[in-house]
């Protein structure tokens, strides 16, 4: 390992481990809106704490979650600290913070195998997987979605969204597995079927010819956006040909510099809340840098095959850790962790110390 990546490994590991309590993991400890229980960071930075052998505090995180479930299925986007949960941000972006229970709770069985737990989580899972199918409006095997609905929640987007479909098509996916694990032969083989289904739509209506297009409402918008291409790489929608195009992409329209953009090019103005306009906000997911999108690409390269890529990439991400010697949220173009009037990078940031720590031990893999 690179002296620069072991030494922003250390830092990584200790910052992920400060977002814990005794409950859960916190998006971060600097901003009060992110002290609290976020779901899709926490569920993010689980895939890190499986890496670690912190398996516990990855079950505590899921309990906390299901435990604030509604009975339709769907788990809260945030939890407060004191414990208030909270379920629509904006117009409502629960879909995905749903979905990635499901995953987060497969990968913790898959690491554990702990057969116990599973079996009085299943219910759970089961609701929320069928919460997720009910978002599938025409049956069609892609979700549906209102506007601001995902983790890029200042970005108007409507309709089928790549980032989420690809967290759909994984939810049924692991959920088939978990069914698996308890014998469950027919609801296994019942959401294996649904979860091919979305795989081939995904495939069908969104590959653009060397990359995944961002989204579809009345028309298709053939933005790349870096969240959804490289889940499709993680997630095996992508196989490793068209991971390596998407990688190409990824390269020539020099998205990892800083790394990595959001999107490539930048969506039109008018697709930004007003009120952000004159602010930092408007580039926070329209262009601003992400390094667990950074962790996300090194993964991708180092799956296709590319492993010199991938090392270099995980050493870009390494320097941006150790410039400031601590996780930071988002970036800039220049590479500055973001500090405008409203908007400040939160550090120590979950989702990309659990990002990185689980790109390290990715990488040591040998494929």
């Amino acid at each position: 390992m690179h002296p620069s990546v072991r030494n922003a490994y250390e830092i990584a590991l200790n910052d992920l481990r400060r977002c814990y309590t005794n409950k859960g993991i916190v998006a971060g400890r600097r901003s009060k809106r992110l002290h609290q229980y976020w779901a899709r960071h926490g569920f993010f930075a689980s895939m890190g704490s499986l890496c670690l052998g912190d398996a516990e505090q990855v079950k505590r995180n899921l309990q906390l979650f299901a435990s604030m479930q509604k009975g339709s299925g769907v788990v809260p986007n945030q939890i407060s600290l004191d414990l208030k949960p909270r379920y629509r941000l904006l117009v409502g972006s629960v879909i995905d913070s749903t979905a990635l229970f499901v995953i987060a709770l497969a990968a913790y069985v898959r690491k554990t195998g702990d057969i116990e737990f599973l079996t009085g989580m299943f219910p759970n899972a089961r609701k929320a997987t069928l919460f997720l199918l009910s978002k599938d409006r025409d049956g069609d095997g892609l979700i549906e979605e209102r506007v601001f609905a995902n983790w890029a929640e200042t970005v108007l987007k409507f309709g089928n969204v790549l980032y989420t479909n690809c967290c759909f098509y994984k939810a049924l996916q692991d959920f088939a597995f978990l069914a698996s694990l308890l014998k469950r032969p027919a609801l296994q083989k019942q959401f294996e079927s649904l979860a091919k289904k979305t795989k081939e739509k995904i495939n069908s209506l969104f590959w653009e010819g060397n990359y995944y297009i961002d989204w579809i409402d009345f028309r298709r918008h053939d933005f790349f956006s870096a969240d959804g291409n490289l889940l499709a790489i993680d997630f095996d929608i992508a196989d490793r040909v068209q991971g390596q195009m998407i990688l190409n992409k990824v390269k020539q329209e020099q998205m990892s510099k800083v790394p990595m953009k959001t999107n490539f090019p930048l969506y039109p103005l008018w697709r930004i809340p007003p009120t952000l306009l004159p602010l930092l906000e408007y580039n926070y997911h329209n262009g601003f840098s992400w390094p667990w999108l950074g962790c996300l690409n090194a993964i991708g390269l180092h799956k296709v095959g590319w492993r010199r890529e991938a090392k270099q990439t995980l050493k870009s991400v390494a320097n941006l850790i150790n410039q400031s010697g601590i996780t930071h949220e988002v970036f800039d173009e220049k590479g500055r962790p973001v500090n405008g009037l409203f908007l400040k990078s939160e550090r120590p940031f979950a989702w990309t110390a659990g990002f990185f720590v689980r790109a390290v031990h990715e990488l040591k893999k040998k494929g």
